[in-house]
């Protein structure tokens, strides 16, 4: 659909078109869009100074701002809110909130951002599920899992649009078998829909405060995973910004994306 181009820049992806910056930032603040999700490729230096850029820059346009990361589960949510109003040093929200455990991916791909935070005095935001939890839930019916505290009672179970994207993620399914391909599809609607239950917890707990969301692209690609079942919750559509490699693929796949 569009000619060969080498992509660098910021990238409507509803009309195809390169554009500035500010034309991001003028949309989520002019929509009044009350959470922005930027999806990451979590060992890319580039995007994370493209996120700590929008943290910034939306900021600067009202610092009602929380900043919600994947990267921390919710338990550690204490040790956030103590490294914020410098209770704690940032080794000891690391080491409480078991990074290098849970997450391990460089801490100075991130620090930035809540060094920042910590400077504002930002709310940080743990929206992961426990990693034991998302083991267990594996093997738990839906029934179940929509009684237990990290998950919504109208949890949806997977449909054929976010099986097919999945799969495709996954790089095909000839590799499982049904009962593996069940397991492992249960394990990331736990993950999609307790991240996005987390944020829709704390948007009806904080009206007046804008969202912004760390978190790997493939839990906000085309909408279906936490954006979607974000906007089911709350009714709030948002704004989804992922990392553009193809921009016949990616097109109308969020509704911008950047590349280098």
């Amino acid at each position: 659909m569009f000619a060969f181009m080498a992509l660098t820049g910021l990238y409507d992806l509803q009309s195809g078109q390169r554009v500035p910056f500010d034309t991001l930032i003028e949309r989520i603040v002019k929509g009044g869009h009350r959470v922005v999700y930027l999806g990451e490729v979590h060992t890319s230096p580039e995007i994370h100074d493209f996120q700590m850029r929008v943290i910034e820059a939306l900021y600067a346009r009202d610092s009602n701002i929380t900043i919600a990361y994947e990267m921390f589960q919710q338990p550690a949510q204490p040790y956030l809110d103590a490294y914020v109003k410098g209770e704690i040093h940032e080794v000891v929200m690391l080491y409480k909130a078991r990074w290098h455990e849970t997450w391990k991916y460089d801490i100075g791909l991130y620090r930035e951002t809540w060094k920042f935070a910590r400077e504002k005095g930002i709310p940080l935001l743990a929206i992961n599920v426990p990693d034991n939890f998302r083991k267990k839930a594996r093997n738990m019916s839906y029934d179940r899992l929509r009684k237990t505290p990290f998950l919504p009672r109208d949890l949806q179970e997977p449909d054929s649009q976010y099986i097919a994207q999945f799969k495709s993620m996954m790089g095909g399914h000839s590799q499982f078998d049904d009962k593996t391909l069940e397991r492992f599809l249960k394990a990331m609607i736990v993950w999609d829909e307790g991240m996005a239950y987390a944020i829709a917890k704390y948007m009806k707990r904080n009206p007046n405060r804008r969202i912004i969301v760390l978190v790997g692209s493939g839990h906000v690609y085309n909408r279906l995973g936490i954006p979607s079942r974000v906007e089911r919750m709350t009714g709030e559509r948002g704004i989804v910004v992922i990392p553009l490699s193809d921009l016949d693929e990616d097109f109308k796949k969020a509704d911008f994306g950047v590349c280098w």
